[in-house]
């Protein structure tokens, strides 16, 4: 059976562009989490538990940075990308809208952050430090940039050498070079390795995707898509607002320790949250791609996600405590049932990634708002309820809110339908469409 079997999934992977985006990004995700699980048992070894606490909290802070700084940009380009005949325009202006945002995004944190939490005080001690904090910010943003690009282009397997390869090559080296810096040296092993990964992707994108890009803003292209890219900006901050919220309240409320138990759980997590998110970033793109019922899209994607999360959470499950004990004993007897739970929550989790990216191709923006909206409101509120007693409480707010935003999203695909926006577009767009339009009239 697998000898029959495998021909027909090389033949697939050669020929259908979402499941070769899907296998690249998953396989990126794959890579990622392999050496991120490396890099934090070599950090839990080298470092105490109160640094990867306090390191961990900064991370998923500048993680989230990089997210607010992306203006909406990342949705933008996955959208319009493919069709648009000015890619060199919408690549250059977005780069350099993010790294403007980034660096003043990371300054504003890097000065404010002490006020909130005295344990970050290191991090605006000179001006030398604010400038490399907000520079490196600016990086991990623009390394986030550069894969949608990839992604809309179906380029993806560059997702896989960058990210995956380089940047995880980069990443587990550093914390033995940075030993003895403290939470700062974990911080700059992961951002560094950020760094590396988005100029070799911009060097990549000139030089394979032959898009000339600029240090330059275009007002007319982000004019052009700036209706969809703020709905999508104010979607992904509402998104994001439980990973920025959730870790300090854990911080606040069960101390250092338990932050970096729950860190770790979360990451490991994560890997199986990944899978629906790399289904739906190929999905979102080949929907913009315009060749493919959206019906048809949407189920593939589905059974896709099924396939391979029910897998993954049943040996997440089976494996969470041998898993955890690689970090130590304390993370094995701290976060194994957070990471249980965590691990069970990623159904509901594919749900609504699934669900959302539909509300995306569909262009449904008022709809994913309030989808989102409702998943912020739900997830934190539990969780500051949670708080309060221990971390599997915190890990089930994670699946009762995905659960309610994925319903909210189906209510809102169920009278439309799966219809494509596809066919709308920026005026650009629906320009390029027109003028290929009447030059095939005239060749006929």
């Amino acid at each position: 059976m697998t000898a029959l079997a495998a021909p027909s999934f090389a033949a697939r992977l050669k020929s259908d562009p979402l499941v070769r985006n899907s296998f690249f990004l998953m396989a990126t995700t794959a890579l990622g989490a392999g050496s991120g699980f490396v890099f934090w048992i070599v950090v839990a070894r080298l470092y105490p538990p109160a640094a990867v606490g306090w390191a961990s909290s900064l991370l998923s802070a500048v993680t989230l940075l990089s997210y607010f700084s992306g203006l909406g940009l990342s949705s933008s380009l996955v959208r319009y990308l493919p069709t648009t005949p000015s890619r060199a325009a919408h690549v250059s202006s977005a780069l350099t809208s993010v790294a403007v945002t980034g660096t003043v995004l990371g300054a504003g944190f890097a000065l404010v952050a002490p006020f909130v939490s005295p344990g970050l005080s290191f991090l605006s001690e000179s001006v030398p430090e604010v400038v490399l904090f907000a520079l490196l910010a600016m990086a991990v943003a623009q390394n986030l940039l550069t894969d949608s690009v990839f992604v809309a282009l179906r380029a993806a397997k560059y997702n896989m050498l960058l990210n995956g390869v380089l940047m995880s090559a980069v990443k587990i080296a550093l914390p033995v070079v940075f030993a003895g810096a403290g939470a700062i040296g974990i911080f700059l092993s992961s951002t560094v390795a950020s760094a590396v990964a988005a100029a070799a992707s911009i060097l990549v994108i000139r030089q394979r995707l032959r898009i000339p890009v600029r240090p330059r803003v275009h007002p007319a292209t982000l004019r052009s898509t700036l209706a969809y890219s703020l709905g999508n900006y104010a979607s992904s901050c509402l998104n994001l607002l439980p990973l920025l919220l959730i870790p300090l309240l854990v911080l606040r409320s069960l101390g250092p320790e338990a932050s970096a138990a729950y860190f770790v759980a979360f990451q490991i997590a994560n890997f199986v949250n990944a899978v629906p998110f790399a289904v739906g970033e190929a999905l979102f793109a080949e929907g913009s791609h315009e060749q493919e019922d959206l019906r048809q899209l949407a189920k593939r994607s589905a059974l896709l996600i099924l396939a391979i999360v029910l897998p993954a959470v049943s040996v997440t499950v089976a494996l969470a405590k041998p898993v955890l004990a690689l970090f130590g004993a304390s993370y094995a007897a701290d976060a194994r049932n957070c990471l249980v739970v965590l691990a069970v929550s990623a159904f509901a989790v594919a749900f609504n990634t699934w669900s959302g990216f539909l509300l995306k191709v569909t262009r449904q923006l008022p709809a994913m708002n309030l989808s989102n909206l409702v998943y912020a409101g739900v997830t934190v509120g539990l969780a500051a309820l949670g708080a309060q007693h221990d971390l599997v409480w915190i890990a089930a707010a994670w699946g009762v809110g995905n659960l309610a935003s994925g319903l909210v999203a189906v209510a809102a695909l169920a009278p439309r339908g799966l219809s494509s926006g596809g066919k709308g577009g920026s005026d650009e767009d629906r320009a390029h469409r027109q003028r290929r339009l009447r030059s095939r009239r005239r060749g006929a």
